[in-house]
């Protein structure tokens, strides 16, 4: 049986309506950053957006998972290991920092507090999976914000809206790097060809290959229309609830351009030797 919800309504708080609470909507949960008015103010420089446990958490996730991904591509005792953990960590860079800085940067783009955290168990996870069979577990954490507890009841479209960008914003920054490394891949294959590959070209195939596989997988990924409107489900779902078209639109190109790789269509895994 579900509880009434009490509506406070937004610039008159004496106003307050009951009603029962629709299954789709969001009810912020509660964590430890705790929502403050006027967050806005704080956000007045870049160095302002982040408190030093976020950058830490940040750090060491996407140094384990590098590492764990690394694993996966090359055998740890051999030198050219060195070769896939740094073409991991700046794939990732992209494909996983830049994912979750979005999601942060957008929804403190609407005044909210928002910060990146690791999960230790699904890190550890990550690497000894990688050790033991081959697979990355890549769940490194979370970009996790709270809204104005009020906004759900008050405004339901505008926060939507408000969610459905806030989501979009990960899988949009994972599509726009695809394209960049598609296109750099390109270039050194157009310029270098693969007859006659040194350890720099090596490298450079790595980074680009590995670069448009992973940032195109994991938009198709993420946009999935999975989960619920609270933070636990991906980020397609936001979007779906939010505008479908957009949904469409940004869920066929990842998972075209993916499924065209998997094919050979384009052949950025044969390259590197995949």
């Amino acid at each position: 049986m579900q509880k009434d919800v009490k509506i406070v309504k937004r610039g008159n708080p004496s106003v307050r309506i009951y009603r029962k609470k629709k299954p789709w909507e969001f009810i912020p949960f509660k964590s430890n950053l705790g929502f403050e008015t006027g967050n806005k103010k704080r956000f007045r420089n870049f160095a302002a957006r982040f408190s030093m446990k976020e950058i830490e958490d940040i750090l060491i996730a996407w140094v384990a998972l590098s590492f764990a991904f690394a694993i996966v591509l090359y055998p740890i005792e051999n030198r050219g290991f060195l070769l896939y953990f740094f073409a991991a960590f700046i794939v990732l860079g992209a494909a996983f920092i830049l994912h979750e800085l979005m999601h942060k940067f957008i929804a403190q783009s609407y005044g909210y507090e928002a910060q990146f955290r690791m999960f230790p168990f699904f890190l550890v996870l990550a690497v000894v999976m990688a050790l033991l069979v081959g697979l990355v577990f890549a769940l490194p954490g979370a970009t996790i914000f709270e809204p104005d507890p009020r906004e759900p009841y008050t405004d339901p479209k505008g926060f939507t809206e408000r969610y459905g960008k806030i989501s979009l914003a990960g899988p949009l920054i994972d599509i726009v790097a695809g394209f960049v490394f598609l296109g750099l891949f390109f270039l050194i294959y157009n310029l270098v060809g693969t007859s006659s590959i040194s350890l720099l070209t090596a490298f450079g195939y790595t980074v680009t290959g590995l670069g448009t596989f992973i940032s195109f997988y994991l938009a198709a990924f993420n946009m999935l229309p999975i989960g619920s409107i609270s933070f636990i489900g991906l980020d397609g779902y936001k979007v779906w609830m939010w505008n479908k078209i957009y949904w469409a639109v940004f869920f066929i190109i990842p998972v075209a351009i993916t499924v065209l790789i998997y094919l050979g269509y384009i052949p950025v895994l044969g390259v590197v030797g995949l």
